[in-house]
């Protein structure tokens, strides 16, 4: 432990630098500022009484463990939670997120942090969503006797429980209560490594999405803007990603004219959104912001400088090109598949199970460059056959997925009603 409490100070250290030039790591540092006065008076003024306490990583965990969290306030409305976000992203979407009685940031993974946040919060059990293995705070929560739970767990050969260095790991594993998993690889990892506590349940992202479609958001602004018009949605999208689809977009529209295409940038500060902007109109390609809401969309291109609206969005798309896949990874591909979008990627999408589903699927394509774009798009576009069998093949795909939450809920409620 005492290389792991090394790199966690240096860590730190190095976020201390970076946060005088990084708002982000400025975010991650100040929100942190005085956590225990400020989580000591929160408890006491909520009266919070043996709360569950869920932890996420970022904005993509929180999605995870939502499920779990709504089905527990609704068969237990009286229980308390709190939420902790390890990543500003997660957090300041998420802050006001009515179904949790507390939401702050987990404190820095030291031994005096993950002992003095315990004491003050006393959570009945703890809850951890898909792969956040923070060593202090997790044999501070066996040392107290905390059930404790991993949910939407994914094991993977290049992570540290199978390297040589992965002793403590390996060792935080036999602390969970019970491990929830993804699939049944993760199963058999974890059974290579003498952990017996895993149980299939699937993924609860299944169930998010499925949630979100069966109430979607209605954006009269985007319906306004598609008309019913084919509609090309790129969904978290990256500079590169852009630079492909607009290139692609130009030769599509040569034999189809009316085709119009949303852009929903993953980053959409003012600085990202005037590049977009200038790419567009570098190729003389009109278009219109979400933000400036207008009547009259005369132009076949919008860019969405809004959070929290794309899982709608795509309630009134075609086709989905997913952002990230020629950079750190592809952005989620199940909101868009639930609403039956075929959907288009870049070729880093290893780490995503589902990615690879899709492909075999036949509602999955993968794309190199902009010329293989160019020509996938074509494909589903001059084939209504296979645009409608990818459909179908995508919205099925999601439902028969679906239900991890209830078989979680199902071995829980044990623990809840203790």
């Amino acid at each position: 432990m005492i290389v792991y409490n090394i790199g966690i100070y240096t860590f730190y250290l190095v976020l201390k630098i970076s946060s005088y030039f990084n708002p982000k790591a400025k975010k991650w540092i100040d929100g942190r500022k005085n956590w225990q006065n400020d989580l000591s008076k929160k408890v006491n003024s909520l009266k919070m009484m043996n709360p569950i306490w869920f932890h996420c990583a970022s904005l993509g965990e929180f999605e995870q463990g939502r499920p779990v969290i709504e089905k527990i306030k609704q068969l237990y409305p009286n229980q308390k939670v709190i939420i902790t976000f390890f990543s500003p992203s997660g957090y300041d979407v998420q802050k006001n997120y009515p179904l949790a009685d507390l939401i702050i940031y987990l404190p820095l993974d030291t031994p005096q942090n993950a002992n003095l946040f315990l004491s003050i919060v006393k959570p009945k059990m703890a809850i951890f969503i898909k792969y956040e293995f923070w060593l202090n705070f997790l044999f501070e929560i066996k040392k107290n006797n905390i059930p404790l739970f991993l949910i939407s767990a994914v094991i993977k050969k290049h992570q540290p429980f199978f390297k040589w260095y992965g002793n403590n790991f390996r060792k935080v594993l036999n602390f969970y209560t019970t491990i929830y998993t993804q699939d049944k690889q993760s199963l058999i990892l974890l059974h290579k490594l003498q952990i017996t506590s895993g149980i299939l349940s699937g993924d609860t992202r299944f169930d998010r999405v499925m949630q979100i479609c069966s109430a979607p958001k209605k954006l009269n602004e985007i319906q306004n803007f598609t008309n019913h018009s084919f509609t090309i949605i790129a969904g978290s999208s990256w500079p590169i990603d852009e630079d492909y689809l607009i290139e692609s977009y130009i030769q599509i529209i040569k034999l189809h004219p009316s085709i119009k295409l949303i852009f929903a940038p993953h980053e959409i500060h003012s600085k990202n959104i005037s590049r977009l902007k200038n790419q567009l109109s570098k190729h003389n390609l009109n278009f219109h912001l979400f933000s400036e809401k207008t009547d009259n969309y005369k132009h076949p291109i919008l860019i969405v400088d809004s959070i929290g609206l794309l899982s709608s969005i795509y309630q009134y798309g075609h086709i989905a090109f997913i952002g990230g896949g020629f950079t750190n990874g592809i952005h989620n591909i199940l909101e868009p598949t639930v609403f039956g979008l075929p959907v288009i990627f870049g070729p880093n999408f290893k780490k995503f199970n589902e990615a690879f589903e899709a492909i075999d699927l036949n509602f999955g394509f993968v794309i190199n460059n902009k010329d293989d774009l160019t020509n996938q798009l074509n494909k589903l576009i001059n084939n209504p056959n296979l645009l409608s069998q990818s459909s179908i093949m995508a919205r099925d795909y999601v439902v028969n997925k679906s239900g991890a939450t209830i078989k979680i809920l199902n071995n829980l409620s044990s623990f809840i009603e203790n």
